[in-house]
């Protein structure tokens, strides 16, 4: 039981963690977190990219991404278009000021990621990879056998 509480609370910790570094990443470089992962990732890329790929690429729900991509889209930032072959594919660029928004913000996230992780050595870090990897496949395991147990039933 001692296991469970200490187990519950560490990944307790872990979502505090997340949430209060995706906060102050906005505070400091000035975007939330999924736009600049979006932003980012199309900056990376020049060729257009279809959403389907882009979501997978940014670890986001394709209707989020779809979301994002839209208030991006109004802001300027992206451009989306209908693919010639398949209508049912858009394609997603980084637009002139969108790449401009990336490159003024590069320095601002180099500087917040520094001070991030100045006080983390890299064997901590290296440690704390391990066991988020770790924890990513226990959670895995977990669904598939949820899932296993859906398909009995």
């Amino acid at each position: 039981m001692e296991l469970e509480r200490q187990s519950l609370a560490v990944l307790q910790q872990f979502g505090r963690t997340y949430r209060a570094y995706a906060s102050a990443f906005e505070q400091c470089v000035g975007l939330p977190m999924p736009r600049w992962r979006i932003l980012y990732a199309l900056y990376n890329d020049a060729e257009p990219i279809a959403q389907k790929p882009l979501a997978d690429r940014v670890a986001m729900d394709p209707g989020a991404l779809t979301r994002q991509l839209k208030a991006l889209q109004e802001l300027g930032w992206v451009e989306r278009n209908t693919s010639e072959r398949d209508n049912r594919v858009t394609h997603v660029t980084l637009s002139a000021a969108g790449r401009e928004v990336v490159a003024r913000n590069l320095p601002r996230r180099s500087a917040f990621l520094q001070d991030v992780l100045d006080k983390v050595t890299a064997d901590k870090l290296e440690h704390l990879s391990e066991g988020l990897q770790q924890l990513e496949a226990g959670i895995a395991e977990a669904l598939a056998r949820v899932r296993d147990a859906e398909d009995v039933a």
